[in-house]
């Protein structure tokens, strides 16, 4: 076999393959046998057909297939011998393959092309939290208070704040009667709905009154086959709740973690803060390293690459969209997706070359950590997750996202690698 490599572009590579004539005949000749050995034709015993006979009527056929294993098995040597590791299926330019000469062909493949990342040890970009203040933390415990809130049913017209429950009677949308509107599955709290003069229209009504709306769906509503169109509803109020906040007394606070203190409370709910902030702030920190990291040091990212991340963005949006929402089309999506996808994917490759250069890695008690959290999590015995978790991979992506996030925090000063 005789190879030749040429480089037009850094993520590809074009393979000029020769193979001998006689290592053609060879595979042509032990395939035609075994052909000939399989081969039942009417007047004659198996395996005892001629040979011309059976070159003459299926040897195209065998010396095709014997052509095209020939590409594969020497494309895949050729990458081996050369250290080319393709991240596409090679496609095929040229052939070059008569019968009894060499065959020669010209392959074209994707490969991650080498990068070398300066610069990440001097950025100087580091995170910066936000204080904390008194008004964040009576916010945050009003937003408790809000999410245990309790509603009571009463006898008067709805007010903002309250809750209802309704059940729609007719709706007409553009002129024509749509019956396959469901009945909200939970109470709806006025004040707090995207439509807003959906809202408006249900307060002042009490329970058992029928109400008659005509409303214009905003041009960003949820849901394509209704943005922008008008709608008119003929709604029944079942229900009127109104909202009853706790006191932030004893009951109160046991029940979120045994508080002693509304001053306890508080200042947990300030840690909580924090630590929230301070991961916000860190991920901020994050992207704008890698931003600097790619724009001071370009390489490219194989096409195929963003194909398949499209692809995969593609069907995690399939898995979550909504019922009737149509999907975009690949064109779409391509449009939609590509420069997000080229920066994750570098973003990968800086992260990737960073840790190896720098030997970060995570330690075997920082995994085992992560899984006990998990374990506790779902009251499952530490070491049988751990053991499901080494056999279906799962431990394996635990590492590689703890090896991200330390190199992520060495990049801003918040991880220092152990020396050797």
């Amino acid at each position: 076999m005789k190879v030749k490599i040429s480089e037009p572009e850094s993520y590809k590579r074009v393979l000029e393959i020769e193979v001998p004539k006689e290592e053609v005949d060879g595979l042509y000749n032990e395939k035609i046998n075994n052909y000939k050995k399989k081969l039942t034709l009417p007047g004659f015993r198996p395996g005892k057909i001629p040979l011309n006979l059976v070159k003459s009527r299926f040897g195209k056929g065998v010396y095709a297939e014997t052509v095209e294993d020939l590409i594969q098995k020497n494309f895949e040597l050729a990458c081996k011998e050369h250290n080319i590791n393709p991240v596409s299926k090679g496609k095929i330019d040229t052939i070059k393959a008569d019968e009894g000469a060499d065959v020669s062909f010209t392959i074209e493949a994707e490969v991650d092309p080498e990068i070398e990342i300066s610069g990440y040890e001097k950025l100087k970009i580091k995170a910066s939290p936000n204080k904390i203040r008194d008004e964040d933390v009576e916010k945050a415990l009003e937003d408790l208070r809000e999410r245990n809130a309790k509603f009571i049913d009463v006898d008067r017209p709805s007010r903002k704040g309250d809750s209802v429950t309704i059940e729609y009677v007719k709706v007409v949308v553009d002129g024509e009667e749509r019956k396959d509107f469901k009945n909200p599955a939970y109470p709806i709290e006025l004040g707090k709905g995207q439509i807003k003069d959906f809202d408006k229209g249900l307060i002042g009504h009490k329970a058992g009154e029928l109400v008659e709306l005509t409303i214009k769906f905003p041009k960003d509503f949820s849901g394509e086959q209704l943005s922008g169109k008008v709608g008119n509803f003929a709604i029944q109020i079942t229900k009127v709740s109104e909202k009853e906040l706790p006191e932030p007394n004893g009951e109160f606070l046991k029940k979120l973690g045994a508080f002693e203190t509304l001053d306890g409370l508080k200042e947990q709910l300030r840690k909580d803060l924090e630590r929230q902030d301070l991961e916000r702030a860190k991920n901020e920190a994050y992207n704008k390293a890698i931003d600097v990291l790619i724009e001071d040091n370009p390489f490219d990212v194989p096409p195929s690459r963003v194909e398949d991340y499209i692809d995969h963005l593609l069907e995690e949006a399939a898995r979550y969209r909504r019922v009737n929402e149509p999907a975009p089309s690949r064109e779409e999506a391509s449009q939609k997706y590509h420069d997000s996808a080229v920066r994750a994917l570098k973003r990968y490759r800086i992260i990737d070359f960073i840790s190896s250069r720098e030997k970060i890695k995570a330690t075997q008690e920082e995994v085992d950590g992560e899984i006990g959290k998990i374990a506790v999590m779902y009251n499952q015995p530490f070491d049988q997750v751990k053991q499901a978790f080494r056999q279906n991979g799962t431990t394996n992506r635990i590492r590689a996202d703890l090896r991200e996030q330390k190199t992520l925090d060495f990049l801003i000063g918040q991880y220092t690698p152990a020396p050797e």
